[in-house]
């Protein structure tokens, strides 16, 4: 008996000079995101730190700036295509949007802006913040870390050959379908590849009800990747596709009179790599608990570019709407000319 209690009690003082610690300090980890339309005005990167990093968890969230960095410095550059040159931007600091309740809920959240057009357009085109783009570097210096850093090539904007440009008119038959095609203009710079392409192409129903009309949308979405050696991307919508979809997307409804077609009008985004593992990782497609993928260096987050194209104002001919018009599957819609 004696041995066992001598045992037990060198057990308990053990046991209390070994107990785990639960919440173990470390040094916090940046994070960073900054994700640029090409055609965008306005560009946004986010700078904040780990979570539970320099105190406990349950003091941190108590305090209101907790996930952001007392002091930095940030910069960005942009190259220049016909130049070569590098511009230098200073992002403006910006504190004031409000915060969805949960922890480290505060009045305020904290980012970065700068005003530049990545990518000269026409409509865009001013001088003093438009520039003709083919690589940005981020820079951010916080005291006792090592240099931000990402150097990245910008996405190559969305080129449409079909529908054509000015194409008003499009024509759909149980013989022929509706071909969606397009590829990337490498006005400006290297060629950066885009890594997936979301097309969505919608089809509007406008509603007659007793005194008043709406709009129903018919939405058709592809998500492609790049094919390397492929030279277009295209989606291709069939009639059988076309009616299965109505039916699918517009529901029976008594109070509608009469149905018929309107406004057909499409929308194109590409990104690059890192906003391909981004989406991977914010879909759940990873585990939370990491950031697998991280382009920059001494940080995690990434930096990504992506581009978008929209077409609108178009609807299908005359022969078409006949056609959809006269379809059997379709008289329960009531869709009359």
């Amino acid at each position: 008996m004696r041995s066992i209690a001598i045992i037990l009690l060198l057990g308990m003082l053990i046991s209390c000079e070994t107990d785990p610690q639960i919440y173990d300090p470390i040094k916090p980890i940046p994070i960073v995101y900054a994700l640029f339309d090409d055609h965008a005005t306005t560009h946004y990167v986010v700078v904040t730190k780990s979570f539970g990093a320099e105190v406990s968890p349950q003091y941190e969230g108590k305090i209101k700036d907790s996930l952001y960095f007392d002091t930095l410095a940030i910069e960005i550059g942009l190259k220049e295509w016909f130049t070569r040159e590098w511009i230098w931007i200073t992002p403006e600091k910006v504190v004031g949007n409000k915060k969805d309740s949960g922890l480290f809920l505060h009045p305020y959240q904290e980012y970065y802006k700068f005003d530049a057009v990545i990518r000269d357009t026409p409509a865009h085109w001013d001088i003093r913040t438009t520039y003709s783009i083919d690589s940005i570097i981020l820079r951010i210096n916080i005291p006792g870390y090592d240099e931000i850093f990402c150097k990245h090539n910008r996405i190559d904007s969305i080129r449409i050959w079909s529908p054509k440009y000015d194409q008003q008119y499009l024509f759909l038959t149980p013989k022929a379908s509706l071909l969606f095609q397009w590829d990337y203009d490498p006005f400006f710079g290297p060629v950066q590849p885009h890594a997936w392409t979301e097309i969505d192409v919608q089809f509007e129903i406008i509603e007659r009800l007793a005194g008043a009309t709406r709009s129903k949308w018919v939405v058709l979405q592809n998500t492609l990747t790049y094919q390397p050696h492929s030279k277009y991307q295209e989606m291709n919508v069939t009639y059988e596709e076309f009616i299965r979809e109505v039916l699918l997307q517009i529901p029976k409804n008594p109070d509608v009179e009469q149905r018929k077609f309107g406004e057909v009008k499409m929308h194109i985004v590409g990104g690059d790599e890192p906003m391909q593992q981004y989406m991977k990782f914010f879909d759940g497609h990873s585990d939370y608990n990491r950031t697998l993928y991280s382009n920059i260096e001494n940080a995690m987050g990434f930096l990504g570019t992506y581009t978008q194209v929209t077409k609108e104002g178009m609807r299908f001919d005359w022969e078409t709407e006949r056609g959809l018009y006269e379809e059997v599957r379709l008289r329960a819609l009531k869709f009359a000319r």
